[in-house]
C-alpha cells in the first residue's frame, strides 16, 4: 500500500511539473498567438490572399535553406549541452563555446548556398519564372540570422534557462508585429522581402540578448580541438538534418503546388489555416522541445523512466488538446466572420484539420525517444514515412477535393504519424503506452466525433446549441480529470474562495 501510495504521489508530482510549464509556455504562447493573428489579420488585408500566398513561399523557402545548412544543431546541441549539466567545472561552457563556432561556420555556408540557389528556388517556386532570383538572393541573409539564431536558443534550451527562453518567444512576437505591419503599410506586395529581413535580424538580436547575459560571446573559429570535439554533434545531427530537409522540402512542394495549380485564393487561405492550426497546437506543444525534451535526454539511459515521463506527457496533452479543439473548430466560424470574411473558405479545411492534433499529442512525445537517445537514424526512418505519406495525403486531397481536401489529408497524415510511430518505438524501445492513454483515447474520440458532426451538419440554432453542448463536454471531463490527477483545480478554487469573501467586503463597504 505505502509503495502504490508513493507511486501516486511521484504521479501526481509528474502531472503538476508538466501542468507549470505547459501553463509558462503555453501563457506565453497564448499571448504570442494572438500577437501573430493580429498581425496576419492586419497582413491579409493589406496584402490580399495572393500577398499571403506570396510570404508563404517566400518562408518556405528561407526555412528550407535554414534546415539543409544548420545540420540538425537545433536537436542536437540541446542534447549535447543537457548532458553537460551534471557535469562538474566549466564543461557546458565549452559545449556552448563548441556549438556558437560550429553555429557560426554553418552560417556562412548557409548564406552562400542559398545565395546561388537563388535560380532554382526562382524557378521552382513560380512556374519556371527566374524573375525572383534578386528576392532570394536578398533573403539569403535570412537563413545565416536563421541557424545563428538556432544555436543561441539550443544554449538556452540545453542549460534548461528555460525563462529566458520564454521571453524570448514574446518578444520574438512583439518584433513580428512591429516590423512585418509597417513595411506591408507603407510598401505593399514591395515590402514583403524587407519585412522578412528585418524580423530575421530582429529575431537574431533578441535571442543573443538573452543568451549573452548568461553565457558571454566565445568562439574559436580556427581552434582543431573546439572544430573536431563539435563533429560529435554534427554526426548526430546529419540525420536530423536529412530530416528537416524532408520537413521543409514537404511543405514548399505542397505551397508551391497550391500556388501554382490552386486559384488566387487558395494559397492564402491554406497558409492561413495552417498558422492557425500551428499556433493552437502550440499553446500547449510549446514546452516540448523547451522543457519535456532536455529533461527526457537527462533521462536517456533509464528505459522505464523515460517511458514514464513520456506516458505522462501524453494523458496531460490530450486532456488539455480536446478542449482546445473543440471551442477552436466551433468558434472558428465566428472567428472568421469577425477578422476578415475573405478567408471563409478555410472554415471547414481547418475543423478538419485540427482534429489532427489530437493524435498529434499521442505521436509528439513517444517520438521524441529517438531524440533523447541521439539515435537519429530511427528519427529519420519516423521523418521520411511522415513526410512522403503527407505530400500524398494533402496534394492529393487538393487536387481532388480543393480545401476541404487539405484538412482531410491534414488529418490522416497526423493519425498515421501516430501509427508509425507507435510501431517503431514499440520495437525498438519496447515502449507500451500506460492504461490511462487508451482510457483517454476511447473517452475523448466520442467527443471530437461529435464537435465534427455538428460543424458537418449542423446550421443556425442547432449549431449554436450543438456546439455548445459539446465544448461543455469536453471541458468538464478535462476538468474532472485534472481535479482527480493534480492540485491545478484546487489552487484554482481556493483562489476563488479566497478572493470571494473581498470582493463581497469591498462590494458591503
Amino acid at each position: 500500500m505505502k509503495q502504490e501510495h508513493d507511486d501516486h504521489i511521484a504521479h501526481e508530482s509528474g502531472y503538476n511539473g508538466i501542468l507549470k510549464y505547459i501553463g509558462i509556455f503555453g501563457g506565453v504562447q497564448g499571448i504570442v498567438s494572438v500577437i501573430t493573428l493580429l498581425k496576419v489579420t492586419i497582413v491579409s488585408h493589406l496584402l490580399g490572399p495572393i500577398g499571403v500566398g506570396l510570404n508563404e513561399v517566400y518562408n518556405r523557402a528561407i526555412d528550407l535553406g535554414k534546415k539543409v545548412t544548420d545540420l540538425g544543431i537545433s536537436y542536437s546541441a540541446v542534447q549535447a549541452i543537457s548532458e553537460q549539466r551534471s557535469e562538474e567545472g566549466n564543461s557546458m561552457k565549452y559545449a556552448v563555446k563548441v556549438v556558437r563556432t560550429w553555429s557560426l561556420w554553418l552560417a556562412l555556408l548557409g548564406t552562400l548556398l542559398f545565395f546561388f540557389a537563388s535560380p532554382l528556388l526562382s524557378h521552382w517556386s513560380f512556374d519556371g519564372d527566374s524573375a525572383y532570383t534578386p528576392m532570394f538572393r536578398l533573403l539569403s541573409l535570412t537563413v545565416g540570422c536563421s541557424v545563428l539564431m538556432s544555436g543561441e536558443l539550443a544554449a538556452l534550451k540545453g542549460a534548461r534557462i528555460l525563462g529566458r527562453v520564454a521571453w524570448y518567444q514574446l518578444l520574438s512576437a512583439v518584433v513580428m508585429l512591429c516590423v512585418s505591419v509597417p513595411c506591408y503599410y507603407m510598401l505593399g506586395f514591395k515590402g514583403i522581402i524587407p519585412s522578412l529581413l528585418l524580423t530575421a535580424m530582429g529575431l537574431l538580436t533578441v535571442a543573443c540578448w538573452h543568451s549573452f547575459s548568461v553565457f558571454p560571446y566565445r568562439v574559436a573559429l580556427f581552434s582543431r580541438k573546439v572544430i573536431t570535439d563539435g563533429l560529435y554533434i554534427i554526426r548526430q545531427g546529419i540525420n536530423y538534418t536529412l530530416a528537416g530537409f524532408l520537413n521543409s522540402g514537404a511543405f514548399y512542394l505542397i505551397s508551391v503546388y497550391i500556388f501554382n495549380r490552386g486559384n488566387e485564393g487558395e494559397a492564402g487561405c491554406y497558409s492561413y489555416g495552417s498558422l492557425l492550426i500551428s499556433y493552437l497546437s502550440m499553446l500547449v506543444f510549446a514546452a516540448l522541445d523547451n522543457e519535456f525534451f532536455p529533461r527526457l535526454s537527462a533521462a536517456n539511459k533509464n528505459r522505464q523512466r523515460s517511458n514514464h515521463i513520456v506516458n505522462s506527457q501524453v494523458e496531460i496533452l490530450m486532456v488539455l488538446i480536446t478542449p482546445l479543439i473543440v471551442g477552436f473548430a466551433v468558434c472558428l466560424p465566428l472567428l472568421m466572420k469577425l477578422f476578415d470574411a475573405k478567408f471563409m473558405p478555410l472554415v471547414m479545411m481547418t475543423q478538419l484539420g485540427v482534429v489532427g492534433l489530437f493524435f498529434k499529442t499521442m505521436m509528439h512525445p513517444p517520438a521524441c525517444l529517438s531524440l533523447s537517445k541521439g539515435e537519429s537514424r530511427t528519427f529519420l526512418l519516423q521523418e521520411v514515412l511522415s513526410y512522403v505519406f503527407m505530400v500524398v495525403a494533402m496534394i492529393g486531397g487538393f487536387k481532388h477535393y480543393g480545401l476541404v481536401g487539405l484538412g482531410v489529408g491534414i488529418l490522416f497524415n497526423n493519425l498515421f504519424d501516430w501509427l508509425t510511430v507507435w510501431l517503431i518505438t514499440k520495437l525498438r524501445y519496447k515502449f507500451a503506452y500506460s492504461r490511462q492513454v487508451w482510457h483517454l483515447l476511447a473517452t475523448q474520440c466520442p467527443i471530437l466525433v461529435a464537435m465534427l458532426l455538428v460543424c458537418i451538419y449542423a446550421h443556425g440554432w442547432s449549431y449554436v446549441c450543438g456546439g455548445a453542448a459539446v465544448i461543455l463536454w469536453s471541458v468538464t471531463y478535462s476538468f474532472r480529470f485534472l481535479h482527480r490527477n493534480t492540485t491545478f483545480t484546487h489552487h484554482l478554487l481556493t483562489k476563488i474562495r479566497t478572493k470571494a469573501p473581498t470582493v463581497i467586503k469591498e462590494k458591503k463597504s
